[in-house]
């Protein structure tokens, strides 16, 4: 990578480019807290967007999200609650969510039958 200064005289600066793998900055630490409240926070809101887009008032994401939690710990946390889930699940879960959305919502009637015949 080659800098150049846009004045006078000018300077040239020669940067080589970083190794293959090398880290660019040290990661965030995440607590196992924050990584679980992560995933609840985005499993709510995930229930809530899949409940408008079906046509239901929001206040009917309790029972999308409940039918998304047991998905979530049958799938990818072994079984377990999010709290007590190992924290190598947890970070899959949260990698997951996204795809769990786009399938969700890519089965016409899916969020209304879970809606409905909820009880």
């Amino acid at each position: 990578m080659t800098g150049q200064e846009l004045g006078g005289a000018g300077w040239r600066t020669v940067h080589s480019a970083p190794e293959p793998g090398a880290p660019s900055g040290t990661p965030p630490d995440i607590t196992e807290e924050a990584a679980r409240d992560a995933v609840k926070s985005a499993l709510l809101e995930i229930a809530e967007e899949l409940t408008v887009e079906a046509g239901y008032a929001a206040g009917y994401k309790d029972r999308v999200y409940t039918a998304l939690v047991h998905h979530v710990r049958k799938k990818f946390l072994k079984g377990n609650s999010l709290g007590l889930a190992e924290r190598q699940d947890v970070d899959f879960a949260w990698k997951m969510l996204r795809q769990l959305k786009t399938k969700v919502a890519g089965v016409p009637g899916l969020v209304s039958g879970i809606i409905e015949y909820d009880h």
